[in-house]
């Protein structure tokens, strides 16, 4: 158990902000600190969800170890201490929930029976126990034992000196949902205490059961204190529904819709004589019921307030937490917590040895021994410890200061009147500027083996435009209201949270230190992401449970064409092949254009903000028409938006305002809409004009031929990367083309870059069939020489569309009649562009001397 300081802040839509500083608890133990929070004043907003009592948002930052968590004792008292394998600074933000708890229990201490505390005091010494150092160091106060037995009702504590006990009967509720097709287990990692405490442990929801007598009416020489079915405290198989509601606040009729029991998974153990850690000195009888319950459809709408389906973390405050406790004289009811609660991936769980109609229980002593009740006809076999690494593999969103919010709302307030072309994006980008030696540490040391991705990361706050992702979508909160970065409650335009972007921009970052480092560890890292300490997994074996999908994992390291990303690369210029001297002349070196890759780093940072809506400008009457949209409208689709201010506005954009002017064009050209799809080229489907004319067009209208192939490839690499970032997971590597985009076609997407590349110089039936060639000739197993005749254009063709089938689709093509063979060969060698045709040896005479259309698109070829 670990305790420290802690600091919050709690997001109110409807109060200004006010700071203060948290006293820091004093550290304790092994555990590192956790530092000071700011409050925010906190919304008792009712919601239609009949499963909340109140929702706000909490951002809380906490300096903790980061190892894992101890499997400790099994009680929720007895948690044993860890040490921390690594510290760090974690910023969150959070939704949080106010439960009911137990809430009409919570007794501030004064509010006691102080006769019967101090009756109770004396009892406790006279049975040898010493209470001094209670209330300390992470053990509980002698008022909340008091709290607990007579008020709560929640433990008895029977017995004289030497024999005094606490008992305690619990119902556990494991809370098992499917995350990205693996079962996680819901815990609470961090508690809050009322005393000011911050406790750091592995705890499921957990409700002590009601004792129903006093303890004078108990008798304490039977069995009945430790048998399953108890008859002095309340029924378990009712009592865990109340859990969920108390501890998470889910009512009993959100639980029936979207919860159902394992009944095979229950199990009811025997703790005696087990030293506690909250009551040092006072030895406790644990009797549990262990309850599994599993979410019915983690996608469901009606789940996401515990954190589903992405297994983000959210916080409960239990009954009247107060967060202004420790600043004012009254500080919190005994009863009342907050609690951090986040999903841990589960191992497999071994199988219950139990007779047919029998329930499995075993007894732990304290010396460990197994002991079995003479009613059991079975023991149970000991579930194994859960994995404590983690699936969810995201990164703390960045946090703007309770001063910077301030300010931002301060220019606001002091300048009403609109900025174009949006007052919001103004007041954010105002005074703020781009860290370029920040970000020139980053170009230059991006390939340097001591150069980590926990540093890079660090040094991405060169950018200042990824604060823009804390922006609430609703413009007008921030005049007069507070201004939420939440990962949970703030919605954009695409329907994603705005945590989410965040989390996508930065995997984006991530495939492009992976990308740049593919000699060393990019290949490790991009395939299966990276450790608690930041290291590349090196993944030798399927199973490994640092990471989900092992199988895919290997088989995308191992098969992935590493050489196309690094073509890729090259033809962008963000890589560049320096010649040797002297004896090396023969030698080539690759090394950094640092001056292109800081132009992906700074497209990288601004690609996806206008998905922040209260950001998005509206077109200035000066500018007539942008793509669609008039005067005084506001530029809905986020590409155009980016453009729009791009073009008219860069000075709101500091990390694209500062880069030269070429550099600028190659940047904006990567936003503009080219109507290029590339699964038609890769697989054939449609003729050059389809595929290549509006492509065209935007380079010659729009662009005025400045775009050069290298322009066109780093528009690849930023579809890349942006698409390898798709999953907001980017610690778990680019889960996005490793374990969901079929690598086959990832391949041939890459191949065909440097062909497309070529459309700034060349035509578009050149293009074409410059990769149709290269399809046929590459193609496993050989076709033998590039076709010639009438029918080579249609056979190149459909070699891409039949993909592995076209050894079969040709020998059908062959085995046509001459008139549907001629009018295949014909149509499918048509070039749908005006004056364009393919080499003459490669399609009909008659084709190519009378140009003429329509041509075929075979839409989803395969």
């Amino acid at each position: 158990m670990g305790v420290g300081g802690c600091s919050m802040m709690v997001c109110d839509k409807s109060e200004e902000v006010s700071v203060y500083d948290m006293p820091s608890v004093h550290r304790i133990g092994d555990m590192a600190d956790v530092d000071v929070l700011e409050d925010m004043a906190s919304l008792p907003g009712k919601l239609e969800s009949p499963a909340f009592q109140r929702m706000t948002s909490l951002v809380y930052i906490e300096r903790s170890g980061l190892g894992p968590f101890s499997s400790g004792a099994s009680t929720t008292d007895a948690a044993s201490s860890f040490k921390s394998e690594r510290s760090s600074t974690r910023a969150k933000t959070i939704q949080m929930v106010q439960t009911p708890g137990q809430g009409v229990l919570a007794l501030r201490a004064e509010s006691l029976d102080k006769e019967k505390l101090s009756a109770f005091k004396d009892r406790l010494h006279a049975a040898g126990i010493d209470i001094t150092a209670w209330g300390y160091g992470g053990s509980k106060s002698v008022e909340h034992l008091f709290w607990e037995t007579y008020e709560q009702k929640g433990c008895i504590v029977i017995g004289e000196s030497p024999m005094m006990k606490r008992v305690t009967r619990l119902v556990k509720v494991k809370l098992v949902a499917e995350i990205f097709g693996v079962d996680h287990t819901l815990f609470s990692r961090m508690q809050f205490m009322y005393d000011g405490q911050t406790v750091e442990r592995r705890q499921v929801p957990l409700r002590k059961l009601t004792w129903d007598r006093p303890e004078d009416e108990i008798s304490i020489s039977g069995s009945e204190l430790s048998a399953e079915d108890c008859p002095y405290t309340e029924d378990w198989k009712f009592a865990y529904k109340k859990t969920l509601e108390e501890r998470l606040g889910l009512s009993q009729a959100w639980q029936t819709q979207h919860l159902i029991e394992d009944t095979d998974a229950y199990k009811f153990s025997v703790e005696d004589n087990v030293t506690s850690d909250g009551y040092p000195g006072l030895n406790t009888l644990y009797c549990i019921h262990e309850i599994q319950l599993r979410v019915r459809e983690p996608e469901h709408s009606g789940v996401k307030l515990i954190g589903l389906p992405e297994g983000q973390e959210f916080a409960t405050a239990e009954g009247d937490f107060n967060f202004n406790g420790q600043e004012c004289d009254q500080g919190h009811a005994i009863g009342t917590q907050l609690n951090i609660w986040t999903w841990e991936r589960s191992t497999t769980v071994a199988p219950l040895t139990r007779r047919a109609g029998s329930k499995s229980f075993s007894i732990k002593s304290s010396s460990g021994t197994l002991v079995v009740p003479p009613s059991a006809t079975a023991p149970s076999t000991l579930m194994k410890p859960l994995d404590t690494n983690r699936l969810i593999q995201r990164v703390p969103l960045p946090t703007l200061s309770a001063k910077g919010l301030g300010g931002m709302r301060m220019r606001l307030q002091a300048h009403p009147e609109k900025h174009p072309p949006s007052t919001v994006l103004w007041a954010c980008m105002q005074t703020v500027s781009t860290d370029w030696a920040k970000a020139k540490r980053i170009a230059s040391r991006i390939t340097d083996p001591k150069y980590g991705l926990k540093e890079f990361n660090s040094d991405l706050s060169a950018f200042p435009e990824l604060n823009l992702y804390l922006l609430d979508s609703d413009p007008s909160q921030m005049g007069s209201g507070s201004m939420e970065g939440t990962q949970t409650t703030g919605v954009i335009s695409s329907g994603r949270t705005v945590g989410d972007e965040f989390q996508r921009t930065i995997g984006a970052f991530y495939a492009i230190y992976w990308l740049m480092r593919l000699d060393t560890d990019g290949q490790d890292g991009f395939s299966n992401g990276v450790d608690e300490e930041w290291n590349p997994i090196k993944l030798t074996e399927s199973d490994d449970l640092r990471v989900t999908q092992g199988e895919k994992r290997l088989n995308f390291h191992k098969n992935a064409q590493w050489s196309f990303f690094q073509k890729l690369l090259m033809d962008a210029g963000l890589l560049e092949g320096k010649k040797g001297t002297g004896l090396f002349k023969s030698a080539t070196k690759i090394q950094v254009c640092q001056k292109r890759l800081l132009s992906l780093l700074a497209l990288t940072a601004v690609h996806d903000i206008m998905k922040m809506n209260m950001i998005l400008p509206e077109v200035q009457k000066q500018h007539t028409k942008y793509n669609g949209y008039g005067p005084g409208d506001t530029i809905g689709d986020h590409d155009h938006a980016l453009s729009y201010v791009m073009e008219y506005f860069p000075e709101l954009l500091p990390s694209f305002r500062d880069l030269d002017e070429s550099e600028r064009r190659s940047v904006l050209f990567t936003q503009c809409n080219l109507c290029f799809n590339h699964g038609w080229f890769v697989q054939a489907e449609a003729p050059p004009g389809a595929i290549f004319t509006k492509f065209r067009e935007a380079l010659i209208r729009d662009h005025k031929n400045q775009i050069d192939s290298q322009d066109v490839a780093l528009y690849f690499v930023h579809w890349l990367t942006d698409l390898a970032g798709a999953e907001p997971t980017p610690l778990a590597g680019c889960e996005k083309f490793v374990t969901k985009f079929p690598l086959p076609v990832l391949n041939s997407f890459l191949r065909s870059f440097e062909f497309v590349e070529k459309i700034a110089a060349q035509t578009e039936t050149q293009v074409m069939e410059e990769y149709l060639q290269m399809r046929w000739t590459e193609n496993v197993p050989s076709m033998g020489p590039v076709p010639i005749g009438d029918c080579a254009i249609a056979k190149m063709r459909l070699l891409c569309m039949a993909q592995m089938t076209a050894l079969t689709v040709l020998k059908e093509f062959d085995s046509l009649g001459d008139e549907d063979r001629e009018t295949l060969s014909s149509e499918m060698a048509r070039s749908g562009c005006v004056g364009q045709c393919f080499s003459a040896q490669l399609m009909p005479k008659d084709s190519a001397s009378r140009l003429e259309g329509p041509a075929f698109l075979v839409y989803y070829g395969p």
